[in-house]
């Protein structure tokens, strides 16, 4: 199995994780308590793939990807928020949710690999043993 970071699910979901550090480093004085909240989803987002991705067991790494995929739904309610009461930008909105939509995306994409029937041993492998 490869290493988490190597996984195009985790690279989206820690190149969002940074985004919203920079964004809450801001919205930190404004409203500490919508802040947190968005940074703690942010944080768990790629954290919980990479713990997955250290069980070797495709159903627990398959739990930690739909906790991934539950805390980047957060994000989306945690910016939609933000967003209305005024305290984001549109441009930033924006950014912050097409990064949030390319994790959604990646992070989806591996809960269906793990899914998946397990590819067969390969033969070869099996006569090197």
């Amino acid at each position: 199995m490869a290493s988490y970071e190597d996984l195009d699910a985790f690279k989206a979901c820690h190149q969002l994780a940074l985004a919203v550090h920079t964004l809450t480093e801001g919205l930190d004085e404004i409203d500490p308590e919508l802040s947190a909240q968005l940074w703690g989803a942010a944080l768990i987002a790629p954290s919980r793939i990479a713990r997955g991705s250290a069980f070797r067991n495709r159903k627990m790494f398959w739990a930690c990807v739909d906790r991934s995929l539950a805390a980047l739904y957060e994000i989306e309610y945690h910016l939609k928020m933000g967003y209305t009461m005024g305290l984001i930008s549109q441009e930033e909105h924006h950014h912050l949710e097409s990064l949030r939509g390319r994790a959604v995306f990646y992070s989806v994409k591996l809960v269906m690999d793990l899914i998946a029937p397990p590819p067969p041993p390969d033969p070869e492998d099996t006569a090197k043993a």
